[in-house]
């Protein structure tokens, strides 16, 4: 994620989850918050022996969760049948699989599977993110290019080239085909995520299709035994009675860190605020891209920077602060029950995996390290 996202470094630096990530029910007060680390597999991908390592690096730090950003718009990152992206038709080099039509490389079924294994034998909950309805570019591109079959579903379920068409009924059906072969793979009472961030919708007060589709969703991910994970983005203070409630939130973002003042006005009027979630019933991930985002860039990883990033985080964050740095309107419902920090790859200069995990390390120990509220 974040396309919205300006980082200006040094100055303004960084402008339920119940049985599997150790909480039963609602967590007690006194209960220490849950942790985690969001990847970004989409933009730049990971072989398994990298995620290990982070997962590896959770766990030391105490941590319980790691959700994997599979798809976005430059890559779909995982195998699917649906969308003709399979390990038998790939290019394998060494342990990875590539599409030899788009040249990407993905992690295939049986990959994504053993690292849900690797977690849980480490008490680690690995939270694969299938991103609809937006950033689905990669997505629709597969589509097209499948076959005849499913160049004529695109029409249906597709908006242009990056989103999928809330207003068709086939796009329900599509998005719950493509979570069925993921379904298999997770432990049951764990996660799936299902995205749900920076789409365009609407700017109405009230979004009955958003809620449709959510709900719809969540529901098929019940019946499997699931539990759903999303972003906050679609989730609107109007439409919180009809929204179902057992839905886990990683709050990222309440405007959406864009820098046009009538688009953050218009989000901040409508968006359910972390703290309105919490009021509804609906457990939260604190995932403040102010404090809790890195991104693989040059500019984060300058020595001044990094240092300037662990005194604002270990002075000025803790787990109840959501809103970029507010500290007035704090998250102190037991239902929010923890934070995540997240590896975002928005970055022009493009890191290989090794100096990634090199140079996020720092980031990662402060983050696990620090105590929070």
């Amino acid at each position: 994620m974040r396309k919205l996202v300006q980082w200006l470094l040094v100055g303004v630096l960084w402008l339920g989850l119940g049985l599997s990530i150790g909480i039963a029910g609602v967590q007690a007060a006194t209960t220490p918050k849950v942790k985690g680390l969001i990847l970004d597999n989409a933009r730049q991908y990971y072989s398994v022996k990298s995620i290990k390592k982070l997962i590896d690096q959770v766990q030391a730090g105490g941590g319980s969760f790691v959700q994997l950003h599979l798809t976005d718009d430059t890559r779909f990152g995982v195998e699917s049948a649906k969308l003709g992206q399979t390990v038998k038709k790939a290019k394998k080099v060494g342990s990875t699989y590539y599409n030899r039509q788009t040249k990407l490389a993905f992690l295939s079924k049986k990959q994504l599977r053993s690292l849900i294994v690797y977690g849980h034998q480490r008490k680690i909950e690995v939270i694969p993110e299938i991103d609809t309805p937006g950033h689905s570019t990669a997505l629709i591109k597969l589509l097209k290019s499948s076959s005849k079959a499913n160049r004529k579903l695109a029409k249906k379920v597709a908006v242009e080239k990056s989103e999928l068409n809330l207003k068709s009924n086939e796009t329900k059906k599509f998005v719950k085909s493509l979570l069925s072969e993921y379904v298999g793979l997770q432990y049951p009472g764990q996660h799936i995520a299902i995205g749900g961030d920076e789409y365009s919708a609407a700017i109405t007060a009230s979004q009955p299709r958003v809620v449709s589709y959510t709900n719809y969703l969540n529901r098929y991910l019940i019946k499997k035994g699931l539990k759903t994970a999303m972003w906050n983005d679609g989730l609107l203070k109007a439409d919180l009675p009809k929204l179902d409630h057992n839905i886990l939130v990683m709050y990222w973002s309440y405007d959406g860190q864009t820098s046009n003042p009538k688009v953050i006005a218009q989000h901040r009027k409508i968006r359910a605020t972390l703290p309105e979630l919490n009021a509804a019933g609906m457990q939260t991930i604190n995932a403040n891209s102010y404090y809790l985002y890195v991104m693989t860039k040059a500019a984060t990883f300058k020595a001044a920077n990094v240092a300037y990033w662990k005194k604002d985080l270990v002075n000025n964050w803790q787990s109840n602060v959501w809103d970029v740095t507010n500290h007035k309107d704090l998250a102190t419902s037991s239902r929010n029950i923890g934070s995540a920090i997240s590896i975002w790859g928005d970055g022009r200069k493009s890191y290989t995996q090794v100096e990634v995990l090199k140079r996020t390390r720092p980031f990662l120990q402060t983050y696990f390290s620090a105590q929070v509220q």
